[in-house]
């Protein structure tokens, strides 16, 4: 008889779905029961409509997994930033391809995002370039996950990983190159903002010729072994050391050995300080196979106010954990 009364009380069309302390006023108004508080507290728990729309009292947070890259090509992270402008020459985004070890960026304009032009651009303007990375580090946007890019993959032989859905702070290096690009074309850009893609490569240089907090070297220093040569570098000249081409090679061997192995060191103390200050604030969560769970998915439905719209799935059934912070969930299938 209780949980009829709680149903109709909370959850009718005149309940409101409102919180405990009103529910339970209304429960004791009308009727008598010795654990009212604990009835009227576990139903307003477990109500499914309320946690749908409201979600979790408390969000987790998982503890920082970082992913360090030993030497150039190991690792790279592709991002598209964009829309922009429609340029006079026809871009309007921007592939960002950069290397997790010497955080090398390449910036391609591209007319648009789909997967034909992702690709072609990458082949043909980065890979046939600095050669075949061992894995690529992608959000799980379309022109990412079609059948033609994993093809792309499977015959360069690189592995494809991806960031967790709604999660950019996973691929934090190319999410904050994206933010630097944009604040150098803001501060570039004429009024009209259609020259964005002219000065693109400019920022390519000043990127690549500024020292990185996080290894303590340049990313040209890092890909090539020596500073790239800059225009005011002309201008007021810059002392160049002559020498024969087989010394040349023997002493930038030994240039970019004691440069990786001094970069390797600070990378991974930048990767350890960054831990351990984001996991301070950490409140991670663990599940099991067939725990309940909610999915997070504020997707906008056409035709639908979002202000109206639950952004929280479920319940669900755990299926596996994968890791730490990622579990497979089974949808389609609401648990009781």
């Amino acid at each position: 008889m209780v949980p009829i009364i709680l149903k109709e009380l909370h959850g009718g069309s005149t309940g409101g779905h409102f919180g405990i302390t009103k529910t339970l006023r209304k429960f004791r108004e009308r009727f008598y029961f010795p654990t009212s508080r604990k009835a009227v507290t576990s139903y307003c728990h477990a109500c499914d409509i309320c946690a749908a729309k409201m979600g979790p009292p408390r969000t987790t947070r998982g503890r920082l997994h970082p992913m360090p890259s030993g030497s150039p090509g190991d690792r790279w992270a592709m991002d598209i930033l964009g829309p922009l402008p429609r340029t006079p020459r026809g871009s309007k985004y921007v592939l960002v391809v950069m290397d997790y070890f010497t955080k090398w960026p390449e910036l391609l304009a591209i007319p648009d995002q789909s997967t034909v032009t992702v690709a072609d651009a990458l082949v043909d303007q980065v890979i046939t370039r600095f050669g075949v990375p061992c894995e690529i580090h992608s959000d799980q946007g379309r022109n990412f996950e079609s059948e033609v890019m994993a093809e792309v993959f499977k015959i360069l032989g690189t592995e494809h990983t991806r960031t967790t859905p709604l999660r950019p702070q996973s691929d934090g290096m190319v999410e904050r190159a994206n933010r630097t690009i944009l604040q150098f074309l803001s501060k570039f850009v004429d009024d009209n903002q259609e020259d964005w893609d002219r000065m693109l490569p400019m920022f390519g240089m000043a990127y690549r010729s500024a020292v990185h907090e996080a290894s303590g070297f340049t990313p040209a220093m890092m890909t090539l072994g020596h500073e790239i040569r800059l225009p005011v570098d002309l201008k007021f000249g810059r002392p160049m050391e002559q020498e024969e081409p087989h010394e040349y090679v023997e002493n930038l061997r030994r240039r970019m050995d004691a440069v990786h192995q001094e970069a390797r060191k600070k990378l991974c103390l930048a990767a350890e300080t960054m831990k351990t200050r984001y996991d301070r604030n950490a409140r991670p969560r663990e599940f099991r196979g067939h725990d309940r769970v909610w999915f997070y998915n504020p997707r906008r439905r056409k035709g639908r106010s979002p202000k109206l719209q639950s952004d929280w799935e479920g319940p669900y059934r755990v299926v596996e954990r994968i890791n730490d912070v990622v579990y497979r969930i089974q949808l389609g299938k609401k648990t009781p």
